[in-house]
């Protein structure tokens, strides 16, 4: 199995809200290899990030749902452009949700349900899910990132590779130099830069 990643930064400029969502999502429609299981999570960009922080999202949520909800609709927009891309290239995209398969406690992932991801791949479809809330055992909702996600499913589902699409040349050091190849075995040896993303 695979797993594509569609970085926030690639659909959108966190900076100016530039959007580039219908771009991205008919290239990573048209570029798809063929013949692979597949599954793809793609991050919220500008709008999720800024409303994640203006409603301070991240550090947990008891109350006023609705900051939430609004969270959501948004980032439906373009999880219904991607859909679009997908579909109208000829492949069989389903829409997953993280807030229905994944559980938090104290901001930490304790339970996902792979259940229903596994038997829409093994049907031949392509779940598509993205960064979402979570209800969490003692914070009432906490965000989970699309990165989180990503690696949460690649573990649990035995990914074979994870595939990054960000708006960079790929994943860099702490110097700011590109890492040309990353495996198991040298994973924890790599001084990775920390952007400071939540």
């Amino acid at each position: 199995m695979i797993i594509l990643k569609i970085g926030g930064s690639a659909l959108t400029n966190k900076k100016t809200g530039d959007n580039f969502v219908k771009d991205v999502s008919d290239r990573v429609s048209r570029e798809l290899p063929a013949g692979k299981e597949l599954l793809i999570v793609h991050g919220v960009g500008y709008i999720g990030h800024k409303l994640a922080l203006k409603y301070k999202l991240h550090k947990g949520l008891q109350k006023n749902s609705d900051k939430w909800a609004h969270l959501r609709t948004e980032v439906k927009l373009m999880t219904k452009q991607i859909m679009s891309s997908l579909v109208e290239g000829g492949h069989s995209a389903v829409e997953l949700s993280a807030a229905s398969i994944m559980r938090t406690s104290q901001g930490k992932l304790v339970s996902t349900d792979y259940s229903i991801i596994k038997e829409f791949i093994a049907r031949g479809f392509i779940p598509v899910l993205h960064g979402d809330g979570v209800i969490d055992d003692k914070l009432g909702l906490m965000v989970v990132s699309g990165d989180r996600i990503t690696t949460e499913l690649a573990i649990g589902l035995e990914a074979e590779h994870i595939i990054y699409g960000t708006d960079i040349d790929g994943i860099l050091d702490s110097g700011g130099n590109v890492i040309p190849y990353i495996d198991v075995n040298d994973i924890d040896n790599i001084d990775i830069r920390d952007n400071g993303d939540f």
